[in-house]
């Protein structure tokens, strides 16, 4: 991994360890030279499905944490109406007031809070496979030409 030439302590610890994890393995992937070029050449198809089998687990993991935020809220809900189901409300009003204030709940939970942020982790983490996807995709391309240089170099 080539190292930037300008300070980026700025950015140190603004990652989650995860996706720095998953930014390390794809420095690896792409990274092209003399000696791995052969390998990397013959490796391309099994790289786009790795990062195609990272993309569909990270998809359902958030399908998941989507999953468990509805359940929190619904639960909420729940506590709340059987709070309620003896108030002398229509039922519609009910089931909306009902609805707004597990909303306000919810929002103000520390628990509901922490899942949220995970959860736009999750979307960061899903991004940048979308994007390393697209990377490797092309990175025939790229190997192409390091091998064209490499024949000139020889010239």
């Amino acid at each position: 991994m080539q190292e930037s030439t300008f300070d980026r302590s700025h950015v140190k610890g603004i990652l989650s360890a995860r996706i720095e994890a998953y930014m390390k393995e794809f420095d690896a992937d792409v990274t092209l030279n003399e000696t791995n070029i052969h390998d990397k050449t013959l490796l391309r198809p099994a790289l786009a499905a790795k990062w195609c089998r990272y993309e569909y687990e990270e998809k359902k993991y958030r399908e998941k944490m989507t999953a468990e935020l509805d359940g929190l809220k619904l639960k909420i809900a729940q506590k709340l109406f059987e709070k309620k189901k003896n108030a002398v409300v229509s039922q519609t009003i009910s089931e909306s007031m009902i609805k707004i204030e597990a909303d306000k709940i919810l929002k103000s939970s520390p628990q509901y809070l922490a899942k949220k942020a995970e959860l736009e982790e999750q979307d960061d983490i899903i991004r940048f496979i979308g994007e390393a996807k697209q990377i490797i995709s092309q990175f025939g391309f790229d190997i192409k030409n390091s091998i064209d240089v490499l024949k000139l170099e020889q010239i």
